[in-house]
This record gives C-alpha cells, sequence and structure tokens, in this order.
C-alpha cells in the first residue's frame, strides 16, 4: 500500500503513523478473516515491509509478526496448519457459538443485512462477495472500512470531503463493527489455540476502539484547522 496522503490535507505527525498503518491492518483482517491462508497469502504477509511499523500499533499486531515473520521454508507448515484451523472454525460450524456474522452474535433478523446493504449503497460502494458472503460478515465490514480508508486518503480534495468521510467511518465503528466484534472476539478466543487466529482476534480487539479514537482526535485538529484559517 503507498503511503502517500493528500495533498491539500495538513496531516500533523502525530496522525501519520496511523493514517500510513490503518488500511493495511484493516487488510490484513480481512485476507485471514474471510479466506483459507493460502501459502501464497501467507508468504506475502511474512515479507511485508509496512507491517512492521503497523504491527507496533497493538499487541495483537506484535503477536502476528512474531509469528508470520518466520523462515520461508517453514511457511509451507503454518500454511497447511492455519488452513485446517480456518476450515475447521468457518466453514465446518463444528464451533457451535462462534459465528462470522453481526446479526448472529446479536441474535437479529435476516433481514438486518438489508441496514448494511443500505450503508454500503449509500457510500457508493459494490463488493464482489466471491463465496457470497452475507453483508454482516466479519470481512465485509473490515472491507468497507479499508474501501473508505482509501477514499479518505486519495480522493478527498478538501477538508469538508474528509469531514464526510470521517463522519461514514465513525458511524460505522460505534453502530456496527464495535457493537458485536468484543464478543466476536471472545468467541474467537474461546474456540482456537491457533497463533494466527489468536494474533488476529487481539489485533482486531485492540485496534478498532484505537481506530475510532484516533478518527475523532483528527476530526478535531481539521476543524481547528479550518476554523483557523477563516
Amino acid at each position: 500500500m503507498s503511503t502517500h496522503t493528500v495533498p491539500s490535507l495538513t496531516v500533523p505527525e502525530a496522525f501519520s503513523r496511523w493514517l500510513e498503518s490503518r488500511g493495511l491492518i484493516y487488510q490484513l483482517l480481512v485476507d485471514f478473516l474471510g479466506r483459507k491462508p493460502s501459502l501464497s497469502l501467507v508468504a506475502q504477509w511474512s515479507r511485508n515491509r509496512q507491517m512492521s511499523v503497523a504491527a507496533e500499533m497493538t499487541e495483537g499486531g506484535r503477536e502476528l509478526k512474531r509469528y508470520l515473520s518466520q523462515e520461508p521454508n517453514k511457511l509451507p507448515m503454518i500454511c497447511e496448519k492455519e488452513s485446517k484451523e480456518y476450515k475447521r472454525l468457518m466453514q465446518e460450524q463444528s464451533v457451535s457459538s462462534f459465528k462470522l456474522r453481526e446479526a448472529a452474535i446479536l441474535g437479529r433478523s435476516e433481514d438486518f443485512c438489508n441496514v448494511l446493504a443500505d450503508v454500503y449503497t449509500s457510500a457508493g460502494i459494490v463488493f464482489n462477495k466471491c463465496n457470497g458472503e452475507a453483508d454482516d460478515h466479519i470481512a465485509i465490514e473490515l472491507e468497507f472500512m479499508a474501501v473508505m480508508h482509501e477514499r479518505m486518503l486519495y480522493n478527498s480534495f478538501s477538508i469538508r470531503s474528509a469531514m464526510e468521510l470521517l463522519d461514514i467511518q465513525e458511524s460505522f465503528l460505534e453502530k456496527h463493527l464495535l457493537q458485536w466484534t468484543p464478543q466476536f472476539c471472545q468467541k474467537l478466543n474461546a474456540a482456537t489455540d491457533s497463533p494466527l487466529y489468536l494474533g488476529l482476534s487481539h489485533m482486531l480487539e485492540e485496534f478498532l476502539p484505537l481506530d475510532l479514537q484516533m478518527l475523532r482526535s483528527w476530526r478535531a485538529s481539521l476543524e481547528s484547522s479550518a476554523a483557523t484559517s477563516i
């Protein structure tokens, strides 16, 4: 992922590392919670230089970095082990208490997906769901945040447009992801002893509240900048 930010927006040093890392963190979570870990995927993340910076934001990130940063000849063994665990957790439904969807975790009806579909449509986003995931699937909700991050970073040409994209992301975290991922992570922690999935769970648990806090802080910074420029 490129680390260039929008030229028209001034990004204070306090926010630059977070902005450069958050898209990568969301993408890592999407990749491993949304599909079976192939050897190419494991190798890609084990070699990702930017992961070293992003990993330092959470203890879960440091766990993942330690686990994935192994010698190349060990990666096939990791891939085989974690692919089996993915199938057990995500596909076989052998862990009855572990669910991948917001509606299932919060006990809402199937119609709840329409709420998410409306959010995505309002933002002009249509997902290419290769495996037919529901709109409230953990990977789809996280991918929505990754896409909105990219838009905010590369398609915002004014403070006003940046603020609009901040609104969408803050609202989505508050009304959706942060409403159910604490329970999701608790259930995942209890369902597995995999270093990969425990690391992902810990990262998710730590990062989302931090991300919301940083979005709010950046909003305050942008508002302050706008006020002083009048």
